[in-house]
């Protein structure tokens, strides 16, 4: 007859169960070990308990939703890998870099604008390969300015060449297609779960510079046919004048379109007039809306003061004092828009920022709101780094990749946890 093994007896719950559980256990070490007292094996059972529960903790949180991390109030960014000309062999270096993307093996890829290139690295940072070189052919560039992974392939906007380019992850070229001024300027390129390509265009009327411009959402598919347009809205980011001189002079403060892709495929818009959010499904047109109550913030002379000292005006290549044409042609509100950004993180949670009165907390506070709308907390950054809110930044799961300038002055691609 086939043995049985005994049925192990029922554990006790709670602390005193955990004590005797360790009673046990310490006996049948005491039993092989009768030089070591019972109080000292006792003791390290326990402590090595604990730590276990401590590690156990700590993989809990690595587990935890970004929407219970908001709903706390307050988060933190915790670097993890920071790439720079260090991560690179000698003779590679980040010159204006513009753009990250991820594919599904987490490989980095960092477009590189002014060097006419791709950096792509492994998911731990381990420098891979360049991509592409300055030129006209197939594979090469002339300024690139915007990227993204769509599905198997990385899409560029090749400025100068005035085109759309596709590559291989490896950065074999698969196609090209020419994209005419006239068609509008891609300022946003972001893809959908199945492949297809959104690209926020902005178009101006030539025969009147004194016309808003249209920012347009047009959907295209992977192999850049146009599809359908999601969205379009009147803006007044640039005044276009002739004289003295032709040029664009940004007006600062007025309200934009802002968007973001979520993981499920819905477009976020808002145009920040008001506190209003759109969802809008690529193919069912716009799904619903929400709204929140904020508070109105002002321009100030302060701010003012800022946008022009900001301002860079050079005639043949000297920098100068920005000439009152512009100051006169520039318009400034007397409150700021409802909100500056809309990001929506890897779970669909959609982050919305708005201004704040002290202006060194625009990049420490944003609103939280659910998938489908719900607010979840008005949401804190503490510690020393803030909310990489800009277009450079991409989610991957609750770490956020971004570009910036660190202490050092180098350039540098850093990827954050998103920490409670």
């Amino acid at each position: 007859m086939e043995s049985k093994s005994p049925k192990a007896p029922a554990s006790l719950s709670g602390r005193r169960g955990l004590i005797c559980e360790i009673d046990r256990f310490a006996s049948r070490i005491y039993t092989k070990n009768k030089g070591v007292k019972m109080k000292n094996i006792r003791s390290l059972l326990l402590f090595l308990i604990v730590l276990t529960a401590f590690f156990a903790f700590l993989e809990a949180d690595g587990q935890e939703l970004l929407a219970d991390l908001y709903r706390m109030g307050k988060i933190r960014l915790v670097p993890e890998i920071a790439l720079d000309d260090d991560s690179m062999p000698e003779d590679v270096f980040f010159h204006n870099p513009m753009a990250i993307s991820c594919d599904k093996e987490g490989n980095v890829y960092i477009l590189d604008y002014k060097a006419n290139d791709i950096k792509k690295f492994d998911s731990y940072g381990k420098f891979i390969k360049i991509i592409g070189r300055r030129g006209q052919g197939p594979g090469e560039f002339n300024m690139p300015f915007l990227m993204t992974f769509a599905r198997d392939r990385l899409v560029i906007w090749d400025m100068m060449n005035l085109r759309f380019c596709g590559l291989t992850p490896n950065g074999d070229y698969i196609e090209s297609v020419n994209f005419p001024f006239e068609a509008g300027w891609p300022r946003k390129l972001k893809s959908l779960p199945n492949g297809s390509i959104l690209i926020e265009l902005e178009k101006r009327d030539r025969s009147d510079l004194n016309a808003p411009q249209e920012c347009i959402l047009d959907l295209y598919s992977s192999d850049f046919k146009y599809k359908k347009t999601i969205y379009s809205h009147h803006v007044l980011r640039n005044k276009y004048v002739r004289k003295p001189r032709s040029v664009n002079i940004p007006q600062p403060y007025t309200p934009l379109v802002y968007w973001d892709v979520s993981p499920d495929g819905k477009v976020i818009i808002g145009f920040s007039e008001k506190y209003e959010i759109e969802i809008h499904g690529s193919d069912k047109g716009k799904i619903s809306s929400f709204t929140h109550p904020y508070e109105s913030v002002k321009v100030t002379e302060e701010d003012k003061k800022a946008h022009f000292a900001g301002m860079t005006f050079s005639v043949d290549g000297v920098r100068q004092k920005t000439p009152d044409f512009i100051i006169e042609k520039t318009e400034f509100p007397k409150f700021k828009p409802a909100f500056w950004n809309i990001m929506v993180d890897s779970e669909g949670n959609i982050l919305v920022f708005t201004h704040r009165k002290n202006r060194e907390e625009m990049f420490r506070y944003f609103d939280a709101f659910s998938s489908e709308g719900n607010f979840i907390a008005h949401v804190q950054v503490v510690g020393d780094v803030p909310f990489p809110a800009t277009r450079s930044a991409t989610f991957i799961g609750r770490t956020i990749w971004t570009l910036g300038q660190g202490e050092d002055e180098l350039i540098k691609a850093i990827k954050y946890k998103i920490s409670n």
